[in-house]
Order: structure tokens, then sequence, then C-alpha cells
């Protein structure tokens, strides 16, 4: 037997905030790499976490939405979350206009 849909949206709801806590510990450690005001010489860090979400969390937030554990809302929402980490550590290494995707 199937689980309910509101049980798998409640496991969506779950998983969401599991990569929320993922996310900001992938920040912290980028965080930990580079000094504050650290400039351009330290943007290669923001292309490797740009490339970890690409790489691993996006196809995931896809296959939760596919299977319906999440919205789409929901998965564009966590996404905007996951690049606004980015945008912090761009702001940590003294980027104000944000990494040059």
């Amino acid at each position: 037997m199937s689980p309910s849909p509101e049980v798998v949206r409640q496991h969506g709801v779950e998983e969401l905030e599991h990569l929320r806590y993922r996310i900001g510990l992938w920040k912290e450690d980028y965080l930990r790499q580079a000094p504050a005001g650290g400039g351009g010489d330290y943007f290669f860090l923001c292309r490797e976490f740009v490339f970890e979400i690409e790489e691993y969390l996006y196809p995931y937030v896809q296959r939760l939405i596919v299977t319906e554990h999440i919205t789409r809302e929901e998965g564009a929402q966590f996404m905007d979350f996951c690049y606004q980490q980015v945008l912090e550590v761009a702001e940590h290494l003294g980027l104000e206009s944000g990494p040059p995707f």
C-alpha cells in the first residue's frame, strides 16, 4: 500500500528542512575557507558552491517535485534559498555586486 498524499507531502517538507540545514553547513564551510573581504582571489568558492547546488541538489529537488513530495513553488523557493546562500558567501568575500555567474 502506498503512503497517503499527506504523508508523502510531510516527508517532502521534512526533506527540504534537512536540505536547508545541509546547505547551511556547506555555506559555513565555504565561509571558513576565505577571509572576510578576500575578494576575487576566492571567487572560485562561489563557483564551487554553485556547482554543488546544480550537480547534487537541483536534480534531487526536481525528483521531489516529480514524485509530488513538494510543489513546484516549494522547489523554486528552495532553489532561491540555495542561491541566496551563495550570494552571502560572495558578500563575505566583498563582491558587492554578487558573483558574476
